[in-house]
This record gives C-alpha cells, structure tokens and sequence, in this order.
C-alpha cells in the first residue's frame, strides 16, 4: 500500500504522536508498504538532513508551546505532492491544521481518510494564549472574570466538542488507541451514529529496544540516582497541569513518613516544571525527586528497567505510551484508574489502578515496594503483557484498518455513482 501518513509535530520534537508515528511507520516500511510522512519544518533540524520519504512542509511559527511549532497547512509542497503520488490511503494524526488539509485532499483527490483520536484536545485548550486568558478569568473575583471562566468552559466544553465532531464526519474510519476510549467515543460524541466513519482500536506498538535494556546501563542507572539499595521509582510525563504531577509530589510526601530514602525520577519537561520543583519545597522532598528533564526516547528504557515500580498520575490519556514502555522493561505500574490507563493495567497481574486519594495510591505503593515477591511476580506479568504491542504486530493491524476502509470507501463510492446514474435515468425518463 501506499500510504500518506499526516501530522502537525514529528521528530526531532520529542512527543507521544511523533513516537507514535515513527514507530508505526517504521513497522510499516519493514513489511513492504511505502509511507510518505508529511511534518513541519524544525529550524534545529538542519538543512543538511535529507530524509527519504518524509515531505517537510513549512512553519507559521517555530515557536508554538512547549517547544511545538505551528505549521502552515497552506504550504503548496502538501499539494504538489498529492497531485504527484497516487496515495491509497490518508492516516491524518491531528484534526487541526494538517487534519483540514488532510480532509480537503481526500474529497479532491477520493482518497480515503484515517483519523487517530491522540489527545483529548479540550485538556490542551489552556495553552493557547486567549482562552488562557479566559480561563484566568476564575481567579477574579467580578463580573469580567466571570464572563471570561464562563466563556472559557463553553469552549471547552461545547465548541471544541462540536469542531471534533464535524471533522471525524469528514473521516471514513477513526483510530482510538484503546477500548476505553472508543466507548468515551460512543459516549461523549455520539458520532458513530451520524456519521460515516467506522471505530477501530490501534495501541501504539513498541518496538524491539523497548524490551532490551542493557543491564549495565541499569545498574549504573540504578546506582546514581538510588545508591544501588533504596527503593527507586520513576515517572514519564509532560509537566504541565493536565497531567496531575502536584497529586503525584503529594503522594512522595507520604510516602516519605514510611520510607524516607527513596529516590523518584522525574523523565519530561514541561511550562510547569519550575512549579512542580519549587513545590517540593513545602512537602519537603526535594532530597528524594529528582527531576531529570527530557531524554531521547532510546534511553528511556533502561530508567524505566533501573526503577522498582513507574507511577503515573495523569487522567487525560488517551493511551499510556509509557505505560506500555514501563511495562515492556518489566516495571511494575501504580497509576489512577482512568481511561487510557485502565485497559493496559491488569490489577494484580501487571500493576495496581487506584483511585485519586493519596492515602489510596500511597498505600498500594508500599504494598509493591515492600513485598520483594509480590513485585518479581508484577514484572513478569507486565512484560508478558506487553509482548502484545509489539510494533509489527500494531502494524499487521493497522493495514487490516487501511484495507477495510478502501474496501468500504469504494463500495460507497460504487453505490453513490450506482444512485447518480438513477437519478439521472429518471429525470431523462431513459427506459431502465
């Protein structure tokens, strides 16, 4: 198949669609499909490198947020190329931007169109400067801040709902990550009844380097950051406020009053990351958190190996990629219950889903760090239950997808010609 696979960030941002992405389409490539990235320009990236099959188009702003870039969708390179190729299939990863792109060249040139549902959008919406500002609006108390916290949540709750909703009707098949998400899908839209698009469930496959860390390179992990003996955890996040990190510092404090030499590694950067440092000030761990940065995705194995249980505080996934990585490196998981997390944590098997109190997930911690057996038994358990995410085995899948959307966008397509004709026969009165 030949397949255009379509998004707003890519590498080198360091992300969970562009990882995503990468690794799909490596997969992919592997097993004989030609794939054709379309990605923004980053000015980091060099004007030297020249990658195949990766068409680079250009950039309103190479700042954005959190070290994004905001594409041009009118860049001529995304139309030159279609009228070029001849694309079996559009995968389009964002329904802004390059998603109306994506849906306009699909009509023009009757390509089917693939959308994966990556972000619950309504979650991000703060970090655009004006509805920031609206949202600032609760922290005044009158009329104008008011005004702006109301206006804020209608479009949060109504508009950005509504956008999503017409853009998938645009589609002929939507991608959610998990089983969870697809019945959020059925519930919060409504749009499998509306709509044309059919709801399949494609995980982000992991690849081979996920469950192959060195064990040297976790040793030495293990004995910089937790002295080779006390307990050592870790934690893969965006540190910005959707992801819950305060709930998860909280927790380390009380952690702390049972068993106070350990050490917590903090993998992501984020608008938040001053914050989240200066609050464990207060809780009094600055000692046990240590806040790593961001790190290129082939070294985030061996921490995840190195650690004795990988929590996770977040709500707003729609699939826990680093659940899976944490898994894969036979990690054991504490993390909320919530969607995107709970289809991929097995209570008992792979880790524990707690609710969000702390006393709640501070208590199944110590469970796990405390009973040596009960985590050798969760790190068998995790590892096995990640092999089903294997990257070929996510691409085998995704061109099942692909296949069954063709099959039914032509014989849609079919009957449509089918119905035109009889319309016609009928107004000229031709015998049938």
């Amino acid at each position: 198949m030949k397949i255009a696979m379509m998004t707003n960030n890519y590498k080198p941002y360091i992300g969970g669609v562009p990882i995503s992405i990468e690794r799909l389409t490596k997969a992919l490539r592997e097993q004989g499909h030609r794939v054709v990235v379309f990605a923004p320009k980053y000015k980091y990236l060099g004007d030297g490198q020249q990658e195949e099959d990766v068409v680079r188009y250009s950039t309103l702003s190479q700042r954005f947020y959190s070290n994004t870039v905001l594409p041009n969708p009118l860049d001529p390179v995304l139309e030159e190329t279609f009228a070029r190729e001849n694309f079996d299939v559009i995968h389009v990863h964002h329904p802004v931007l390059i998603g109306k792109v994506a849906a306009r060249l699909s009509q023009k040139y009757n390509i089917p169109l693939v959308y994966t549902y990556h972000t619950q959008y309504e979650q991000y919406l703060d970090y655009a400067g004006p509805i920031h500002w609206l949202s600032s609006g609760a922290e005044k108390d009158n009329l104008l801040g008011r005004l702006r916290c109301r206006s804020s949540r209608a479009i949060k709750q109504e508009l950005a709902p509504w956008y999503l909703s017409g853009f998938m009707r645009r589609c002929h098949t939507v991608i959610a990550p998990t089983e969870g998400m697809k019945r959020t899908f059925n519930m919060q839209y409504g749009y499998t009844y509306n709509c044309q698009a059919d709801v399949a469930v494609l995980p982000t496959g992991l690849n081979q380097e996920s469950y192959e860390a060195a064990p040297e390179t976790v040793r030495e992990i293990r004995q910089r950051y937790g002295n080779g003996q006390m307990p050592l955890l870790v934690t893969v996040s965006r540190l910005g406020h959707e992801k819950n990190v305060p709930f998860l510092l909280r927790c380390m404090a009380r952690l702390k009053q049972t068993l106070p030499d350990f050490r917590l590694m903090v993998i992501g950067d984020g608008p938040q990351r001053e914050e989240y440092m200066d609050l464990c000030d207060p809780l009094d761990i600055r000692q046990q958190i240590c806040f790593l940065g961001s790190l290129p995705n082939q070294e985030i194995a061996a921490h995840m190996a190195a650690a004795d249980c990988f929590v996770f505080a977040s709500k707003t996934e729609t699939q826990g990629i680093v659940i899976l990585e944490a898994m894969a490196a036979k990690t054991p998981v504490v993390a909320l219950r919530a969607s995107g997390v709970e289809d991929l944590v097995v209570e008992g098997v792979s880790g524990y889903l707690c609710p969000e109190k702390e006393d709640a997930f501070t208590e199944q911690l110590l469970r796990v760090l405390q009973n040596e057996p009960l985590r050798e038994s969760l790190r068998t358990g995790a590892f096995e239950a990640a092999l089903q995410y294997r990257e070929d085995a996510v691409a085998e899948k995704a061109v099942r997808i692909y296949t069954d959307t063709c099959r039914q966008y032509a014989t849609a397509q079919t009957g449509a010609q089918i119905s035109v004709f009889r319309d016609l026969r009928e107004r000229l009165r031709l015998p049938g």
